[in-house]
Order: C-alpha cells, then sequence, then structure tokens
C-alpha cells in the first residue's frame, strides 16, 4: 500500500490516523465540489437575507407577513473555512458587493475576501456578521469552536450557514437562540447522525431551514470529476510527482 484517494473531501472518519502507515499518501477530493459549493452558498445566503427562513416558518404558520429586504452590498460576511468550498461561496457572493471577511488557520489571502483573519481570532469578527457561513472540517482544532460562548457573540440579527460538520457547532445552543429570537435565522446541511431522526426536535424549529447534506455534491459530474482528479493523480504517482489534494494527516484534512 503506497497511497489512498477518498472520494470526499472530509476526512474526519478517518482520524486518528494513527493506523496509516508509513509511507503512505493520502489524497482528497478538494476542489471536485467548488463549482457546487458556490452556488449553494450564494444561495444560502440570499435566502437568509431575504428572510426566507422566516417566511417558510410564517407559512407552516399560516402567517402572511410582508418581510422586506435591501440588497446585499455591504452587508458583512464571514466566512469560517476558506478552502474550496467556502472559498467558492466567498468568490460568487463577492460580485454582489458583500463585505467579506475570511477565516483560516494561517490567515492566509483567499479571493473573493476584503480581509482575512486568523482562526485564533474569529472571536474578533464574530461580533461583525450580518451572516456566518461555516465551511470548516472537523477537526481536533475545529471540534466545538462555535461553543455557546462564540454563538452569544453574533448580534441578534444574524443569520447562519454551516455546510461544514455539525461537531464545529453546538446545535442545541444554535436552536434556543432561534427560538428565544436571540439569533435572526439559520440554514444547516450537515449533521450527525444522518439522516435526522424523524422524531428530532430540529424539524420544528422556528427559522431553521435544513437542507440534507446536498450543499456540495452535483448528481451529474461528480462521479466524473471525482475519476478526472483520480486519474490526475495516478498519472503523477506513477511519474514521481507530488500528488494533488494531499492530506496531513497530523491537521486532519
Amino acid at each position: 500500500l503506497r497511497w489512498i484517494h477518498c472520494i470526499g473531501a472530509g476526512v474526519e472518519h478517518m482520524l486518528p490516523m494513527d493506523w496509516l502507515p508509513t509511507g503512505v499518501q493520502i489524497t482528497n477530493n478538494k476542489g471536485v465540489h467548488a463549482s457546487k459549493a458556490g452556488e449553494y452558498g450564494l444561495m444560502a445566503v440570499l435566502m437568509l437575507h431575504n428572510h426566507i427562513a422566516q417566511i417558510v416558518t410564517n407559512q407552516r404558520r399560516h402567517k402572511f407577513e410582508s418581510l422586506y429586504s435591501t440588497p446585499l452590498a455591504g452587508r458583512t460576511i464571514v466566512i469560517a473555512g476558506t478552502g474550496s468550498l467556502g472559498g467558492a461561496a466567498a468568490q460568487k457572493l463577492a460580485l454582489l458587493g458583500p463585505h467579506i471577511i475570511g477565516v483560516n488557520r494561517h490567515g492566509r489571502p483567499v479571493e473573493g475576501c476584503n480581509e482575512v483573519v486568523t482562526i485564533s481570532n474569529i472571536d474578533d469578527v464574530l461580533p461583525r456578521a450580518d451572516y456566518l457561513y461555516l465551511a470548516l472540517p472537523d477537526t481536533p482544532e475545529t471540534t466545538g469552536l462555535m461553543d455557546s460562548r462564540r454563538l452569544d457573540l453574533l448580534k441578534p440579527a444574524c443569520g447562519i450557514v454551516n455546510i461544514g460538520r455539525e461537531p464545529v457547532m453546538d446545535y442545541a445552543h444554535l436552536c434556543a437562540k432561534l427560538r428565544n429570537g436571540s439569533l435572526a435565522a439559520a440554514i444547516l446541511d450537515v449533521f450527525s447522525p444522518e439522516p435526522i431522526a424523524g422524531d428530532s426536535s430540529l424539524w420544528d424549529v422556528p427559522n431553521l431551514v435544513i437542507t440534507p447534506h446536498v450543499s456540495a455534491d452535483d448528481g451529474d459530474s461528480y462521479v466524473p470529476l471525482t475519476l478526472e482528479l483520480f486519474f490526475r493523480n495516478l498519472e503523477r504517482y506513477l511519474a514521481g510527482t507530488d500528488l494533488l489534494n494531499p492530506v496531513n494527516p497530523e491537521l486532519g484534512y
């Protein structure tokens, strides 16, 4: 065994990688999801900005209430996790003129972001967010990142999207804030376990939109794109050159 290719972007199910033999490389599907994820990100933030979560809740209650919105330009979006998924969302959203703050491990510049901070400084930017977009993997560094304390740093009018992994956020506290009105709305695409049980309390949380882990998967091109990436890497492996999308076993992504 010399090389393992994971057909998903996340590798948290393989952690800790103390089982990995010395010298074996792991790659993932980073980038295959980007185009679809970027469009989902644009859709989700626009849904929040146009009060769609509240409108859906009102529909369940047979309540007709006109909820108006303005253009997205000038609003502040914090994108935590600026890899291929979060980065794709940043590029799509930037076209509409918001102020986008990226959050990543080293504070590296990201196309579409007006500014970038390190993940250790996320507390400084959370109170500024009109929308918080989470696209983080589940790693020892990110598990529990958006705990109750950090959720309470957000302004009451803030909306949240999570396409990363559930363990990054305290869903129980998020739901409590949605119920008591101290947070405007949320769109969640990831859960643990999946699927959500039919009797889960999540289904009835007001101003919450649930999408069934579909933010990044393109039903038409996912397999062809995966195979294209794999065979490109196979050519590189046989040629003795560096593989695309290497996974760092210590970082977990």
